[in-house]
């Protein structure tokens, strides 16, 4: 039989191996999270649109768009967001040159586009009308000369433009519908490195045929965030309205959303669109934006083109707190530069949602993203890029070439959203 000492030593040891266990144990998960804290990073990412050609330069290369893709390849952002109007007609192949020649070096940029209403001009109609079109501007757009002379041309050049855009509006959903899918996954998807455009192959060319949205998860310091693209050019698609409601019921955590059109904007399309409601923008406005301003459904920031300008537009509370979402405008990747709409701008639904401002300028948005102590989400958003005054002329590519650099770009905007669990 067991001395009472021996037992009692016995005793001790065990108690020993016990607490070396949990102090093992403490260790280790000490480990693990100090490693997840090490390697979880911010994210950064940039949001820009309309990075197309002026139509009037449609035989010269994308210059503006080449500038501006050299300085965001320099802050080798995470991956872009692109709002749309990525090419003017049928200019695949020159968008494609833009994103080989600046996000395909040794580190490789992910693109995340949408579809806008350029990438779906097609048809004979709207073939002979943009032929005639260019025809007309080229009376028009001659070095030192303005529209004022030319009232009886600038004229015909409005009526082409109604007419096309008419006949663009005209073209049937299920048209639309395939010729989206079409641009999303052949014309990009089929045409750019499989290696490189894997990640968008997967969660949208895999998919069921017709689709052309489509959502993907971010880290930022280990919070994900959830991104989701929609087209905009089909707003009354009940598949596409019932996956996004969808989307947003199986995530409670913060989201993020770009599409083309822009659900507010004091541009010209905000008078041209958004006060005929029967356009596919301000149908797009009229069914989305009722989801979109929903507090309980986490959307913090909507991300749009269309306009070749940037705007800011957010609702304050009664402390003067910006409220969520807020909707950023941000077409300012090459296209001609446009101002305020002709119309009273005041006439323009904006759901309580005020404008900071309209500014023409070439530019992007250069969003990071990272979390508090308390796992809230903080967005730092900078836009950045070269303003203009459009009373003395719209920039043309040498101008923009040769001043879109990096150390010389102005801080358009500069903001901060928060979000709290």
């Amino acid at each position: 039989m067991p001395k009472k000492s021996e037992l009692s030593t016995a005793k001790r040891k065990k108690e020993l191996h016990k607490q070396i266990k949990i102090f093992l144990l403490i260790i280790s998960i000490a480990i693990i999270l100090f490693s997840q804290k090490l390697y979880a990073q911010p994210l950064h990412f940039i949001a820009y649109g309309d990075t197309r050609r002026d139509m009037k330069t449609m035989e010269k290369p994308q210059v503006k768009h080449h500038a501006i893709a050299r300085v965001i390849q320099e802050m080798t952002p995470d991956f872009i967001l692109f709002s749309g109007d990525m090419i003017y007609y049928n200019e695949f192949e020159r968008f494609l040159e833009v994103i080989t020649s600046n996000y395909t070096g040794d580190k490789r940029i992910p693109l995340y586009p949408v579809i806008g209403n350029h990438e779906l001009i097609f048809g004979e109609k709207t073939d002979t009308l943009i032929k005639d079109l260019l025809k007309k501007l080229c009376g028009v757009n001659k070095p030192e000369e303005h529209l004022s002379p030319h009232t009886g041309l600038s004229h015909e050049i409005e009526i082409l433009q109604w007419k096309l855009y008419k006949e663009i509006n005209s073209i049937l959903e299920a048209k639309v519908k395939k010729r989206s899918r079409q641009v999303l996954c052949e014309e990009i998807c089929d045409k750019l490195d499989p290696a490189y455009i894997s990640y968008l192959r997967e969660i949208l060319c895999k998919t069921t045929n017709g689709q052309s949205w489509y959502s993907f998860f971010k880290e930022a310091n280990g919070l994900k965030i959830k991104f989701i693209a929609l087209n905009s050019s089909l707003p009354d698609d009940e598949e596409q309205y019932q996956w996004f409601l969808n989307e947003l019921k199986h995530f409670d955590g913060p989201k993020i959303v770009f599409a083309q059109y822009p659900p507010y904007s004091i541009g010209h399309h905000g008078c041209t669109d958004l006060l005929n409601s029967e356009s596919k923008a301000a149908i797009f406005r009229d069914r989305y934006t009722k989801v979109f301003n929903t507090t309980s459904n986490n959307i913090v920031l909507v991300i749009s083109g269309h306009e070749h300008n940037y705007q800011r537009i957010y609702k304050t509370d009664e402390t003067g707190g910006i409220q969520l979402p807020i909707y950023i405008v941000s077409g300012g990747g090459g296209a001609d530069l446009t101002g305020e709409g002709g119309c009273d701008i005041s006439q323009i639904p904006l759901d309580g949602f005020y404008c900071l401002g309209l500014i023409p300028a070439h530019h992007f948005l250069d969003i990071t993203a990272y979390t508090d102590d308390n796992n809230n989400l903080i967005l730092k958003c900078k836009a950045r890029g070269l303003r203009y005054d459009l009373t003395k002329g719209k920039p043309d590519d040498d101008s923009v070439e040769t001043h879109f650099v990096k150390d010389r770009l102005e801080l358009i905007d500069d903001f901060t959203l928060n979000w709290k669990k």
